[in-house]
């Protein structure tokens, strides 16, 4: 056969190119042999989710040699150095799992170089708090970062190293520990957050005051996008906020986007090249100034959301999962269990 007279160069080059242009067939090619394994690993993982802890388990056997050591192989077999960790190209990470086993920071510290080209990151509060410490041993510095919980917006260390290069964040917490907070983000220009609308007067003046706290203090930020969900609550209450949002509104960098995506759905759209959050206030916002382009284009957009969010949710939800939460303010019916060891701050992650 012509293939088995191919120099192992040219065999290696078809292989990668085949890998590269379709991911099922770069799952298929990774049973051929142990040498073409190597290969193609790195176009099987640029995009990944972790939601369980055997999910990390397995994906870090995957990557790690099976011997310590490395033994040659015999001259007359093809043999590859297993790849080494810093070379995948890992762009995109969620990391959702709801446990503190010492088990799962061990196991992705021991792969920690694979993510040194990463640049999205979505991160529950939690899981960044309980990782900070092999983050901060590694070269990692996403661009894009959305910080997540599942009911309880924990604090964050915002001046931990894994921010240093942050311009997008989509947050559920604006202050962390040790008096840090968005602002000290050096390169941050496009900030994002959100929180259901049914809220005591009280708890609005202190969102608001926030906000116009942050627009005063971070010169270099070009976006600030708070979105809501418009559709669900009452025009009294949508009213309500208005009126104390108006502060901000004066802020050309402010925007009320009215129309709220899951995180889910926001995880989805990044994975799938789909317009973020501040480009879809852009787009909205361009609409309400009179594009009638601009407006025509950004409703099919969310119909067609409507089409499809509720039936994909339903579909790919995991039952008996928490769901994925950026709420600002603490989940009403939210229960704390007994590990957890957060020090009790109240239902609002703000800078006091």
């Amino acid at each position: 056969m012509i293939w088995s007279r191919l120099p192992t160069e040219l065999i290696r080059e078809i292989i990668v190119y085949l890998a590269s242009t379709d991911i099922a067939k770069a799952g298929n090619l990774r049973l051929v042999s142990r040498d073409t394994n190597v290969w193609v690993l790195p176009y099987l993982f640029r995009s990944l989710t972790f939601t369980t802890p055997d999910e990390i388990t397995r994906f870090t056997s995957i990557l790690l040699p099976k011997r310590k050591f490395h033994i040659p192989a015999l001259k007359s077999k093809l043999h590859i150095v297993p790849r080494a960790l810093s070379s995948y190209s890992i762009e995109s990470l969620a990391l959702m799992v709801n446990t503190q086993l010492p088990s799962v920071e061990n196991a992705l510290a021991s792969v920690a170089p694979a993510f040194s080209n990463l640049k999205n990151l979505y991160i529950t509060s939690r899981n960044l708090t309980s990782n900070a410490y092999w983050l901060r041993q590694y070269p990692i510095h996403p661009t894009t970062i959305v910080i997540l919980h599942f009911g309880f917006p924990h604090h964050v260390n915002y001046q931990d190293p894994i921010f240093q290069c942050v311009t997008h964040l989509y947050t559920s917490t604006l202050v962390g520990y040790r008096n840090s907070q968005v602002t000290d983000l050096p390169q941050l220009t496009h900030l994002a957050v959100h929180t259901r609308l049914q809220h005591s007067p009280e708890t609005i003046i202190s969102i608001t005051t926030e906000f116009r706290r942050i627009l005063e203090s971070a010169p270099h930020l070009l976006l600030f996008v708070f979105t809501i969900d418009k559709a669900r609550v009452p025009p009294e209450t949508v009213h309500k906020w208005e009126m104390a949002l108006e502060p901000c509104k004066k802020d050309c960098r402010f925007i009320l986007l009215p129309h709220f995506h899951d995180p889910r759905m926001e995880w989805e759209g990044l994975l799938r090249g789909q317009p973020d959050v501040w480009d879809r206030a852009l787009t909205w916002l361009t609409g309400m100034k009179g594009d009638v382009d601009a407006a025509f284009r950004y409703r099919i957009a969310e119909s067609r959301r409507l089409q499809v969010e509720g039936e994909w949710l339903r579909r790919s939800k995991p039952r008996g999962k928490m769901d994925w939460e950026i709420d600002m303010v603490q989940r009403e019916d939210f229960k704390q269990f007994e590990e957890d060891d957060f020090e009790a701050v109240g239902s609002l992650m703000f800078h006091s």
